[in-house]
């Protein structure tokens, strides 16, 4: 898939968003109970630095609140490239409020080639991490999550000095889609 395939869909996601901000009763309930489904796009980009990173979740809530989610996910920049898929839990602290703090534990398969240090490997990657959930709508929320990642191998390279390490910190927004 072409960066500009993907620039369209991340566009399309957050454009779908904001067209779903329109509410009109003023009142928001965040649909997080049992059975719902969730469609969420991750990711940030560096026009500066030519690097994309994307994840993509498709989930399920298996009792209120609890979630269970496979993952995709795209790095890709001049130097470094990384293709993951995985499964994620994620606990979401319910409030009588449309802000929903999480908590979030994964596992992915990555698949890690770099130019510079001639790394192509794969690794299993460990997360855990937090963050807070804005509902727009019921079924339409807004997310910023952090995350430390931990891998079986030296698979992230250090943007400073260049050396490879074997954790890494990640920051990313996404918007979520919720659906029965």
């Amino acid at each position: 898939m072409s960066k500009a395939s993907v620039l369209f869909v991340v566009a399309a996601m957050f454009a779908g968003s904001v067209l779903a901000a329109e509410n009109g009763s003023g009142s928001v309930t965040p649909n997080l109970d049992k059975g719902t489904k969730v469609l969420e796009g991750a990711g940030s980009i560096d026009v500066m630095a030519d690097e994309l990173q994307i994840q993509l979740a498709y989930g399920q809530f298996i009792a209120d609140g609890v979630e269970v989610a496979l993952l995709a996910g795209l790095i890709d920049n001049d130097r470094y490239m990384s293709t993951e898929l995985g499964l994620r839990a994620e606990y979401n602290i319910i409030l009588d409020s449309p802000l929903v703090p999480f908590l979030s534990a994964s596992v992915v398969w990555a698949d890690v080639e770099a130019d510079d240090s001639g790394l192509d490997t794969d690794a299993a990657v460990f997360s855990v991490g937090g963050g807070v959930k804005y509902f727009i709508r019921d079924n339409v929320a807004l997310a910023l999550s952090g995350n430390y990642l931990i891998a079986t191998d030296d698979i992230f390279i250090d943007s400073d000095d260049g050396k490879l390490n074997d954790d890494e910190v990640r920051i990313l927004f996404s918007v979520r889609f919720y659906f029965d």
